[in-house]
């Protein structure tokens, strides 16, 4: 029965979408318009090298490096491989669904378990730095700003210290250099990024349609489509927080809260890049819960 009302209640809101569609044309497709000039500006050019430039490291052992220098500081503060480091580190200067594409790799790389990279998924979760500072650079001042983001890294910190009881046990003790066959790993590597980032595209493009679809009974009321927009999408919440004239604690309580969970859009990215392995999202969805959780109390203490 619950299936049945489920499957009905999705069809009658797919019916209405498709005649909004209809008789808000122009608009449907301003928002599309945005959605690619937003990708091809800030998202496609700050992902589509890193994802080439991991692809190239992994590849020329990059990583077994990070291994012999950060091994001992993650065992000790967060049990787990150093290897971490690797995608921490790489994860941090490229932004969010990176995480996830890096950690994919050394799991098919066979560097990692799907264990260890479901552990990591909880704790290695970042918005790019660059988009951060734009974003919130146009609501708040740079003080603020840079704080917002502080809390915002100092989170995935915390995370993984207090899931360190947690961490499953390490499955290669030791690490050594391995002979690849680099022939043709560009060509390949592109072909590879370009699929991620196309799916990336259409979710994107995806999420702010329904963002705009969701929010449109209720344009006057800035606070509730601000938040709509924030669970749904990242970006959509930062731009909508900018119009709304409330106290700036409050706003930046929202706005820890939008980047922290990362919105519909970033999960769905995410559970769509690990497709097809055994790398479990469901972490990656109780990192972003106790994110949210540990930034609004920093940033309420701060």
């Amino acid at each position: 029965m619950k299936e049945k009302i489920g499957n009905f209640t999705f069809c009658l809101f797919c019916f209405v979408s498709i005649i909004f569609i209809f008789t808000n044309n122009k608009d449907v497709a301003e928002v599309i318009i945005n959605a690619t000039n937003l990708f091809l500006r800030k998202v496609f050019v700050s992902l589509f090298p890193m994802f080439i430039i991991n692809d190239i490291l992994i590849n020329l052992n990059i990583p077994y490096y990070f291994y012999l220098v950060f091994n001992k500081l993650f065992l000790k503060v967060f049990k787990t491989s150093g290897l971490g480091a690797y995608v921490f580190i790489m994860s941090l200067i490229s932004g969010t669904p990176s995480n996830a594409y890096i950690l994919k790799e050394l799991v098919e790389e066979r560097s990692l378990s799907y264990e260890e990279a479901s552990h990591f998924l909880m704790f290695t979760y970042f918005s790019n730095p660059l988009f951060l500072t734009i974003m919130l650079g146009s609501i708040f001042d740079s003080k603020t700003t840079l704080k917002i983001i502080l809390i915002h890294y100092i989170s995935n910190i915390l995370i993984g210290i207090l899931k360190r009881g947690k961490a499953p046990k390490i499955t290669r003790q030791s690490f050594q250099l391995e002979t690849r066959k680099r022939n043709g790993i560009l060509i390949k590597s592109i072909n590879k990024s370009i699929s991620t980032l196309l799916m990336i595209l259409g979710t994107v493009t995806f999420y702010m349609l329904l963002t705009y679809i969701i929010t449109y009974p209720f344009q006057n009321n800035i606070l509730l489509k601000t938040c709509f927009s924030g669970l749904l999408e990242i970006t959509n919440g930062l731009n909508n927080l900018i119009n709304l004239n409330i106290y700036s604690k409050i706003k930046e309580i929202i706005a820890i809260a939008i980047i922290s969970f990362g919105g519909l859009s970033i999960h769905t990215q995410i559970k769509a890049i690990l497709e097809d392995t055994q790398i479990k999202y469901k972490y990656f969805l109780k990192g972003r819960l106790l994110h949210t959780m540990i930034s609004i109390l920093l940033i309420i203490i701060i």
